[in-house]
């Protein structure tokens, strides 16, 4: 449902003209004279980067938020967009987003031998998903490949016509772009000779963060790009 956004006596308009992470509408809305009740008007201008945004300490719909730019999740599953106020958001032609899940770790391999022989490869770890980093002003995080898995022979003498047993652990999944899971980590292998083995994972790639984490409290406008989960 669309929300009167008329402007009223101590109502404000706020630009974010560069890249920022956890701006604090509230304040920059009294610094330009906002009297606590009136209606706030901010706009996010195109080509700009928001890293978690959170918005609280206003009465509901008393702001109205126009993205034409980005606002994002931190790389790994950063949330985008926090609502703890009722809002009204106009995305046309923005995008909100969260942060790219983290990828799994592979599969690790041990095998044995004999007494007291064994060889392991260890699975590799998982890549990052992209997302902004941790900075302010925030940089945008790409997307990374997982790791490689280790390998190691199997000890003990060798045993005549065998080859000895070798484990190589999987390697890990790939980082998800923003708004994806993360893919899950590759099984090991092995090869030789031995006698048995044992095998932990691999494990499922993270969750994309949320694009909106209290969507409840949106009142959207025009919906844009959002990418990722919601709730």
């Amino acid at each position: 449902m669309m929300r009167n956004l008329l402007m009223s006596g101590g109502s404000v308009a706020i630009s974010i003209a560069a890249n920022v992470r956890s701006p604090d509408i509230a304040a920059l809305a009294r610094a330009r004279g906002w009297n606590g009740t009136g209606q706030i008007i901010c706009t996010i201008n195109a080509g700009v980067d928001v890293a978690s945004l959170s918005i609280s300490g206003i009465p509901h719909y008393c702001l109205t938020i126009i993205n034409r730019g980005r606002i994002g999740g931190l790389y790994n599953s950063g949330t985008g967009l926090v609502a703890l106020s009722k809002f009204n958001l106009d995305n046309a032609g923005g995008i909100i987003f969260g942060g790219g899940g983290q990828g799994g770790t592979g599969q690790g391999v041990t095998i044995f031998r004999g007494t007291g022989y064994s060889g392991t490869g260890n699975g590799g770890s998982g890549g990052t998903g992209a997302g902004f980093n941790g900075a302010n002003p925030p940089v945008m995080v790409s997307a990374s490949s997982g790791s490689s898995g280790t390998s190691q022979t199997v000890g003990g003498p060798a045993i005549g016509g065998s080859t000895q047993g070798v484990a190589y652990g999987g390697s890990g999944g790939a980082g998800g772009a923003i708004g994806v899971q993360g893919s899950g980590g590759y099984d090991g292998s092995t090869s030789g000779s031995f006698e048995s083995q044992y095998r932990t994972g691999p494990s499922s790639g993270s969750l994309a963060g949320y694009a909106i984490d209290g969507i409840a409290n949106v009142n959207i406008l025009a919906a844009g790009s959002i990418l990722g989960r919601t709730r």
